[in-house]
């Protein structure tokens, strides 16, 4: 009776145990032969090299292991192409031809299958958004406004419908590291903290803590940070002259417009003009514009600056979207800003325009 006992509980130990414990990458190429390949993935936005091996005859092989499943990257030589795929603790085979490798077939990932399966969903809406955009293309082209008004409304709503799906496919996917993985590829941009807050929330503990898991919270609690009602985040940054300037020392006398633009932003130099406007309008009353720009060039930087008509202060350490103050404000997009109350609250966000001039007249009046 023991030794029956001891048998059902063997297969109870190797179910909890889980699947391998490690990863073998087995590669088949056609027609490719003595070329490096390199085995990579993600981190901190870059890719990384994880192990490199030599295509002979067309096979190649990897081992190692993972503590959750990657999105990673087979990179062979110089010119030759990649393969992205979702790589697990699993036995995993790629098989390509060496002038198709973007259409290498991937087996033994579960993880993969799950993310070929989104994306072939995913395909069908991109299908309809790129159809848009070429029809408001040749209509634009054709000066045809209706036209450009139909394409432009269709592209919206199929650009919705994307977004709807991806968000329901994580919402239905919670066990999944795919669930963080593609909110944070594709939802990002649009979403504020209580949507995130709200998604990030439904995910499982061991989803919660991958590496996708992490960096979407990390992006959480920034977003957190700079809800309107948070204190206001300090920083110091070069001025145009390299002399360093504390955000701190403009917050406190009256209202204060922190903007994030750069001189390669078409948005942003757009938006001027009304920042401009506004600026001539209340500063005298109290009201602070300090800027903060995603520039590399300082030559570009000073001459917007000068072009634009900006005498606001200026600041930026021209390391582009690693901009210091940025990362703080956890900036994905330009033009962006944050106008912050006397008691250094933020109060608004992203007003633009007319939003910016009706905030500004609550605050300070009409014009005199």
């Amino acid at each position: 009776m023991r030794r029956l006992t001891f048998l059902l509980i063997l297969p109870l130990i190797a179910y909890a145990c889980g699947g391998p414990e490690k990863y073998e990458i087995s590669g088949n190429i056609k027609n490719m032969n003595k070329v490096p390949v390199l085995l990579q993935q993600t981190q901190n936005g870059e890719w990384t090299t994880l192990d490199s091996a030599q295509v002979e005859f067309g096979e190649f092989s990897f081992t190692g292991k993972l503590e959750h499943p990657r999105m990673m990257r087979l990179s062979f030589g110089n010119q030759h192409g990649e393969v992205n795929f979702f790589a697990e603790n699993a036995d995993i085979e790629v098989k390509s031809h060496k002038d198709s490798l973007p259409d290498a077939k991937i087996t033994g990932s579960e993880t993969h299958r799950q993310f070929e399966k989104f994306q072939e969903e995913l395909d069908s809406y991109n299908k309809k958004i790129q159809k848009a955009a070429d029809d408001y293309r040749k209509a634009r082209q054709s000066n045809d406004s209706v036209a450009m008004e139909k394409a432009g409304s269709q592209y919206q709503s199929a650009s919705n419908s994307r977004r709807g799906y991806i968000r329901k496919y994580a919402e239905n996917h919670t066990e999944s590291v795919l669930a963080p993985y593609l909110t944070r590829k594709y939802l990002l941009p649009y979403m504020e903290y209580p949507e995130l807050d709200s998604i990030y929330k439904t995910f499982a503990t061991k989803v919660k803590q991958t590496s996708y898991g992490k960096a979407l919270n990390e992006r959480r609690n920034t977003l957190e940070r700079t809800q309107v009602g948070k204190k206001f985040i300090d920083f110091t940054l070069p001025d145009t002259s390299g002399t360093p300037v504390s955000f701190s020392d403009h917050v406190g006398d009256g209202y204060v417009l922190l903007d994030f633009w750069a001189a390669w932003c078409g948005p942003c130099r757009r938006e001027n003009p009304n920042l401009v406007d506004a600026y001539q309008k209340y500063h005298d009353k109290g009201f602070e514009i300090f800027g903060v720009s995603f520039d590399k060039s300082k030559k570009a930087w000073l001459k917007a600056i000068d072009k634009d008509n900006i005498t606001w202060p200026q600041v930026s350490d021209l390391e582009y979207w690693d901009n210091k103050a940025g990362e703080k404000y956890g900036i994905r997009s330009i033009p962006s800003n944050f106008l912050i109350d006397e008691d250094g609250k933020i109060v608004e966000k992203n007003l633009r325009g007319e939003e910016l001039d009706k905030k500004l007249q609550e605050i300070y009046g009409e014009e005199s």
